[in-house]
């Protein structure tokens, strides 16, 4: 649709950015310059009246305001307007409605659009209520209370569904562990470059798309090419002011960010130092404290755009951030630094533990050095006349179970 921007700033980049992902054509902008949105009508009354007559030119389906609507400004200014008026949340509904493609996906959106719009609802019954709009839904309170029952019920109902997926996928996730697996997850805003980086590691052909939020449910690969057995999952990108309700719906797909043994977690470095602090800062939100810090990589990307020069100060934004750790460098375009980032990968999940193990020859043994080589690094294997000398790396939870195995002739930790 064609559409009229409304914003009380100068900044609508991302807005633009999202209604363009979305498919809409943005026909003109309006800005009216103040520090808090009107109770009412978001802008001021004077400013309301050019929009109005921006509205009657008949150019513009839709007037979007680039912030959010509480209902009673919602009702208002659609009755001054005449035209459908959505908020920066509504153009977020809309552009993952478009997204999805899975099941899960689907549900997450439904339950988010019928939280939005539930308040909407309610403002519009209440102004009928007291006699503005009589006629309202053509049936009366009978009407209304019935709508009410079927929105709680298919609330109730979208929220078993999800937790029935949310279940099937933790005991994928404690299955792929016990396996020997290991769990990495791409996280960031929305277009940092997740999915790119995902075929880059994994060797895919994973759509990527530069329109914003192509991904909304979870991709998860293996990555080839390294000693351990080491899962990369792409999710759902972050984004800014938005209500708990909205995030409480997408949990199902956060919780494999925040069950991850490692998060890397991807930044845009074309983007300006305001806003690389603005994401950063909504990263920590987002990640801290459900996980450790310890257990979060940043990683700067995209940095064929830029010169060495101007990454310095992008670099120190990170370095000096919550994650007080300087960020590894990468361009999926180039390929510059996915080696680094493949070993640094690896690195993180080396065994801290050695032994050396002495089994008895007989069959049992063959079982164990079998579990050994699933679950363990196994660096050597002796066959003597009576007896089997392995020697191993493991993870500590798993150094009891490896000791039990047989005689311990050695055992070290490898961390200092």
């Amino acid at each position: 649709m064609d559409v009229l921007l409304v914003s009380l700033t100068d900044d609508m980049d991302e807005i633009e950015a999202l209604l363009d992902s979305a498919g809409h054509r943005t026909v003109a902008r309006i800005v009216q310059r103040r520090d808090h949105p009107d109770p009412q009508t978001f802008v001021g009354r004077g400013k309301l009246d050019e929009v109005r007559e921006r509205v009657a030119e008949g150019d513009a389906d839709l007037v979007v305001f680039n912030g959010e609507l509480r209902p009673t400004m919602h009702y208002h200014l659609e009755q001054e307007l005449g035209v459908e008026c959505y908020d920066r949340l509504r153009v977020l509904l809309e552009l993952f409605a478009q997204r999805a493609a899975t099941r899960e996906a689907k549900l997450q959106v439904e339950l988010a659009l019928l939280h939005y719009e539930v308040p909407l609802l309610r403002e519009w019954i209440h102004v009928a209520d007291v006699g503005e709009r009589p006629g309202f839904m053509s049936g009366g309170e009978l009407r209304v209370d019935a709508y009410y029952e079927t929105v709680k019920r298919r609330l109730k109902k979208i929220r078993d569904e999800l937790e029935t997926i949310r279940r099937e996928r933790d005991v994928r996730r404690q299955l792929r562990k016990e396996r020997g697996y290991h769990l990495v997850a791409l996280a960031g805003y929305a277009n940092a470059g997740k999915s790119s980086l995902l075929n880059a590691l994994a060797r895919e052909r994973v759509v990527v798309d530069a329109r914003m939020f192509s991904t909304l449910s979870t991709t998860t690969r293996t990555l080839p090419g390294l000693r351990r057995r080491i899962l990369l999952t792409d999710t759902v990108g972050f984004v800014d002011e938005v209500p708990f309700w909205m995030i409480e719906a997408f949990t199902a797909t956060l919780e494999e960010i925040y069950q991850a043994d490692l998060i890397l977690l991807l930044i845009d470095a074309s983007d300006g130092v305001g806003e690389i602090q603005r994401k950063v800062r909504l990263a920590a939100r987002t990640l801290l404290p459900k996980v450790s810090v310890d257990a979060i990589l940043p990683v700067l990307t995209k940095v064929d755009l830029l010169a060495a020069d101007a990454l310095d100060g992008k670099l120190a934004i990170l370095t000096e951030s919550e994650f007080h750790r300087p960020p590894l460098l990468l361009s999926t375009k180039s390929g510059e630094g996915l080696e680094d980032l493949r070993r640094t990968i690896q690195d993180a999940f080396d065994y801290p533990i050695e032994v050396r193990l002495i089994l008895p020859l007989e069959p049992e043994s063959e079982g164990k050095i079998h579990w050994l080589h699933e679950h363990a690094d196994v660096l050597s294997v002796a066959y003597g006349p009576d007896r089997v000398e392995v020697a191993a790396r493991c993870r500590a939870q798993d150094a009891a179970l490896v000791e039990g195995f047989g005689t311990v002739a050695a055992r070290r930790s490898l961390n200092p």
